[in-house]
């Protein structure tokens, strides 16, 4: 152990490059340690990533001149490499044949202002790639379908019969200057009904069908409770438990009693119990684990576990048993958390309720004084989350309306109502008692953790709030959630807000999984877990399945073992959690895309979203957002001033910024890139309206 800090101590103060054998020559002179005995400690500290060994040369991972992390182009012209401390921007000079989402080595050349260049690549994250046959001239050309993999793609067809239009698949061979690859198969042609989503679910790897071994296991699970199963748990069927959820929602994971006390309110949250028939090393379990998450695509969803579980016999549809986990909350009048239990329980809902039916009002019928108690508990406790300074970021989810070949009939902004609150207040409630629990019970579970933002972000944020009107107040560098909460509060009902408030969730750093307890920033909350959707997430499952051996056994052996493993599913969940995000929101773009392609020549209000060097971009009320490139603005020069946010003419003295409302004309749909482009129409000015009055007149 001295050695090794020794060794490590050593490689990390010094300044130089050194080669494997200098060291060994190093400590075999300074501290006599032989070639053997050093070569063990490098290898320990290649394991944890604090070094990498390329061309015999040691590189110490600092994150301040050397890093190792995944490589995400943006474009051909830049990119960056990203791990959990650092955001390196590379230019598209030095990719150094590096592929998109590979684990790259990048060297740092300036961490103050973040960028570097790739050393090396370290592990390619993809062996295949998806791409379009295209006949250019006489000749076919594989041109990938994921507009990140800038090198020019070379290709062996074997004895497959290739025509224009064809998706294919290409099995990588070889990356230099450009990509090798051998065409394997043929997946159809590329505008068939469905095959957009499907090249999105390719290139970020999601797997929709099941393991042979997955659908084998299924077919020994029950599809429904028996009496034996029950046997054990609390007796909760004579509860008038009801689930509340999206009219299409089909895997219902949590549902819902209150009863009143004297000093407040009971709250009891039952949440599906799949750990009792996905074990963590079965065949499903294991799935589950790789896929990570439910995927939820515009047209379909990709689910983590099989149907026969996650709509079958887990999911909490009305009028059967069902076994579930319980979260007992006993909540106070001003919304603090009294006292709470969990425990295995069976329940028997009454009644399948959407977020429409209960935020309408209407034909509650015996449920009423129920609803009405709840939602009295939920708008204490959403005082009391108000008042530890909890920010409620405004949410842009697009909801589709889609016919059976998959194609848009209608967008709109999805609507958040009473009812939605009032479950996101009981669930995240659920979600901190829990998280608590297993603290204090030194149960190894993945937290849902959100770190303080950077004051790099914070002050950028600052700068462009101030430029909007609002001083934010307090140091920088330890802001407080309720700082930020209170600058939202500033801004609502004002054409700003919705700008704001993604610039916002744009400052905060990501959440991720991860096994210490460091807390939820945005929640404002010591303690959280993700806990109340074991259906359709991979750490709520773990929770589950943790609860049952620590809490519910009393089995602590073999605690290490369960550590380690925690460890990894954090690390591959939060990874996994990006990719997923990344495809949903592919997906979304490619389906607003083809909505609006008929839509060439129709003019919109919509308000700028954002300001760049390359133009304004507008999002309309429907969500769609489209871009006014900079050389569309035609009746000026204008200047891009990156720390106000704005474009401002030269000549005219024209402002662009963000939250401003325009009008603008859909001008085309970039059906490769998925963008689309406006124009900014103009009002008329006087003059211009005499001058056109004058013309009229001159004609008749």
């Amino acid at each position: 152990m001295k050695n090794y800090e020794v060794v490590r101590d050593e490689i990390s103060q010094t300044k130089e490059l050194q080669s494997l054998e200098a060291w060994i020559e190093n400590f075999k002179t300074t501290i006599g340690l032989s070639a053997a005995d050093f070569k063990k400690i490098i290898q320990r500290m290649i394991d944890e990533e604090e070094v990498v060994v390329h061309k015999e040369k040691v590189y110490f991972l600092d994150n301040k001149r050397f890093a190792r992390g995944t490589f995400r182009v943006v474009r051909d012209t830049f990119g960056f490499v990203e791990n959990d401390h650092v955001s390196i921007y590379i230019a598209g000079l030095d990719y150094n044949g590096s592929l998109d989402l590979d684990d790259v080595l990048v060297e740092i050349k300036s961490a103050e202002k973040q960028y570097g260049v790739i050393v090396t690549t370290l592990k390619r994250n993809r062996d295949v790639l998806l791409g379009t046959m295209k006949m250019r001239g006489k000749g076919l050309f594989f041109i990938p379908y994921d507009t990140k993999i800038t090198l020019q793609v070379e290709y062996e067809k074997g004895n497959l019969s290739l025509k224009e239009n064809d998706r294919v698949i290409g099995k990588i061979l070889n990356v230099g200057d450009k990509i090798d690859v051998e065409i394997t198969s043929v997946l159809g042609q590329a505008d068939e009904p469905g095959m957009d989503v499907r090249s999105v679910l390719f290139v970020y790897g999601i797997d929709v069908e099941f393991p042979e071994e997955v659908l084998e296991e299924v077919k020994s699970v029950p599809s429904e409770v028996s009496e034996k199963e029950t046997e054990g748990r609390m007796d909760h069927r004579d509860q008038y438990v009801i689930t509340i959820d999206g009219e299409d929602a089909k895997d219902l994971d949590d549902a819902i009693y209150m009863e009143s006390l004297a000093n407040g309110f009971r709250l009891y949250v039952h949440i599906a119990d799949v750990a009792h028939y996905v074990k963590q090393d079965s065949a499903i379990g294991k799935s589950a684990f790789e896929r990570s998450s439910s995927v939820y695509m515009v047209d379909r969803v990709v689910p983590m576990l099989p149907k026969e579980l996650s709509n079958g016999v887990c999911s909490l549809h009305p009028n059967v048993d069902r076994l579930v986990m319980t979260a007992q909350i006993d909540i106070g009048f001003n919304g603090e958390i009294i006292d709470y239990n969990i425990y295995q329980s069976v329940i028997h809902s009454k009644r399948r309720m959407s977020y429409i039916e209960v935020n309408s009002g209407e034909d509650l019928k015996e449920v009423q004084p129920m609803i009405d108690m709840m939602r009295e508990c939920a708008s204490r406790l959403k005082y009391k989350r108000e008042q530890a300074g909890s920010i409620g970021f405004e949410s842009d989810e697009s909801k589709f309306i889609i016919d059976n070949d998959g194609n848009v009939l209608d967008i709109f902004k999805r609507e958040t109502g009473e009812a939605e609150e009032m479950i996101e207040m009981f669930m995240v409630t659920a979600n901190e008692v829990v998280a608590r629990h297993a603290r204090y019970q030194f149960i190894p579970i993945l937290y849902r953790i959100h770190d303080h933002p950077t004051k790099e972000k914070m002050q950028d944020l600052s700068h462009t709030l101030r430029i909007l009107g609002y001083r934010m107040k307090g140091n920088l560098e330890e802001i407080r959630p309720k700082s930020l909460q209170k600058a939202l509060e500033f801004f609502e009902g004002k054409p700003e807000y919705p700008v704001v408030s993604k610039l916002m969730l744009r400052s905060m750093s990501k959440a991720k999984y991860s096994p210490e307890p460091i807390g939820h920033f945005g929640l404002a909350l010591e303690d959280y877990a993700h806990f109340t959707s074991p259906i359709r997430r991979y750490p709520d499952l773990l929770l589950h399945q943790r609860l049952k051996k620590y809490v519910v056994k009393q089995d602590r052996r073999n605690v290490e073992k369960d550590e380690a493993f925690t460890e990894e599913a954090g690390i591959h969940a939060s990874k996994k959690e990006r990719s997923i995000l990344d495809a949903e929101r592919q997906v979304e773009k490619i389906k607003k895309a083809q909505f609006m392609q008929d839509k060439v020549g129709e003019t919109f209000i919509g308000y700028i979203s954002g300001v760049t060097n390359f133009g304004i971009f507008v999002e309309l009320p429907n969500t769609v957002e489209g871009l006014i490139h900079v050389r569309t603005l035609n009746d000026d020069f204008y200047q891009y001033d990156a720390m106000a946010q704005k474009m401002i003419g030269e000549r005219t003295k024209q402002v662009y910024s963000i939250g401003q409302k325009l009008k603008v004309k859909l001008v085309s749909v970039d059906k490769i890139e998925h963008v689309v482009n406006f124009e900014i129409i103009k009002p008329r000015t006087r003059k211009g309206r005499r001058v056109i009055h004058e013309r009229r007149r001159k004609k008749s």
